[in-house]
């Protein structure tokens, strides 16, 4: 029997990128609607004044070897989540990246004849094909944010809606050059470079050490380089500790990650969200990612795209490099050198085409009224 409308959505996100991307889809509802939202998630939706049921920073992680390391964690989260979807009886459920949990989600809802919508599905595209007949027989609706995606959803006959990429809108600089370098205490007329090792503690102990040597390799050649770490709000303090004696004169901020690659001169990155974020504010950028052996030797039989990086992806070619697993400092180094001096105009043209296939879209608008038009068809008008 089809419940009524309730006013109640569940949101379910597992990592930072996913909760911001649910943080401004929320934002986009409240300026027109008055739904009860509670979300697995963490800082950022509690402070936009969401009911966070569970904090996703004790399951989020990388690799498939470390999920046993976080099992305990996972079990315990899948088991808060399904109590709460029973009691709360949420007439949709979002769900926000994150695919080995959430999809598990779509299964129990669906179970409980509770609509799920998927707002940036996973990388089927990449790795884990076969998830897509899964998505077909329990998401109700995909919501895409890459071009190439809706073609090969509607090949599979599922419902999905392509509403243009986010980031397009969102990732810019919220101060001048000159504001910017004179709150982190750095002179204009030298150069930076900015290092993100990523937003999940075990990335932060596989990126730290290689970061660090490349920068001991690189002050060889430039020693008035400036170096700037912007901390993932998620990430405590304490997750640099191990690190903080090598970490010398780096300028390590938090909230001002955007500032910090549109006003370097190159950055070194782990591969993520960022690397798009990098391409939008036109950074020239080296991408690297490290995971254990086992889960890195599992990848390579199932991811099934010349690249990583989806700056890579979109544009079909290598406009940033990346160095994956093998991680080498002294050639990191050489290239990030070279970028710092050649970087902007040489990736400029493939920046401009990689925005152009994005668009430029109010995406978590049209996310919200692409839910507002999915929840009415299902439970008439909502007033």
């Amino acid at each position: 029997m089809l419940q009524k409308f309730n006013n109640k959505i569940v949101i379910i996100t597992g990592e930072l990128s996913g909760e911001m991307h649910a943080v401004h889809l929320v934002e986009s509802f409240k300026k027109r609607f008055s739904f009860e939202f509670s979300a697995m998630g963490s800082t950022g939706l509690s402070l936009a004044g969401i009911d966070v049921i569970y904090d996703y920073r004790d399951i989020s992680l990388t690799g498939i070897s470390e999920i046993f390391s976080k099992l305990h964690h996972i079990r315990r989260a899948f088991k808060t989540i399904k109590e709460h979807i029973r009691s709360t009886k949420p007439a949709l459920i979002i769900l926000v990246d994150f695919p080995g949990f959430n999809l598990k989600i779509a299964r129990f809802a669906k179970k409980l004849n509770i609509p799920v919508l998927y707002f940036i599905p996973p990388q089927i595209w990449a790795w884990k094909k076969n998830r897509i007949f899964t998505i077909k027989k329990y998401v109700d609706q995909v919501i895409s944010v890459l071009p190439f995606e809706k073609t090969l959803y509607e090949t599979f006959g599922i419902n999905v809606v392509y509403v243009g990429h986010p980031f397009t809108q969102t990732v810019k600089p919220s101060l001048s050059r000159e504001a910017f370098l004179n709150k982190v205490g750095i002179n204009r007329r030298e150069p930076i470079i900015t290092i993100m090792p990523g937003s999940r503690e075990n990335e932060i102990i596989k990126h730290m050490p290689v970061l660090l040597k490349t920068i001991d390799v690189i002050r060889k050649s430039m020693p008035q380089i400036n170096v700037i770490l912007p901390l993932a709000d998620n990430i405590d303090d304490s997750a640099l500790e191990p690190f903080k004696e090598k970490l010398g004169n780096t300028i390590v901020i938090r909230n001002h990650a955007y500032n910090a690659l549109s006003y370097c001169d190159a950055a070194i990155v782990a591969s993520g969200s960022v690397t798009l974020e990098a391409a939008i504010l036109g950074t020239p950028t080296i991408v690297i990612y490290q995971i254990s052996p086992l889960s890195y030797l599992i990848a390579k039989m199932l991811v099934k795209v010349n690249w990583i990086s989806l700056p890579n992806i979109i544009a079909e070619k290598e406009v940033f490099p990346e160095f994956i697993q093998n991680l080498d400092a002294a050639k990191i180094a050489e290239k990030t050198l070279y970028m710092v001096h050649n970087g902007k105009e040489e990736i400029k043209r493939d920046i401009e085409n990689i925005i152009t296939k994005l668009g430029r879209h109010n995406s978590y608008e049209s996310a919200r009224d692409t839910i507002i038009a999915f929840l009415e068809n299902r439970y008439g008008a909502l007033s």
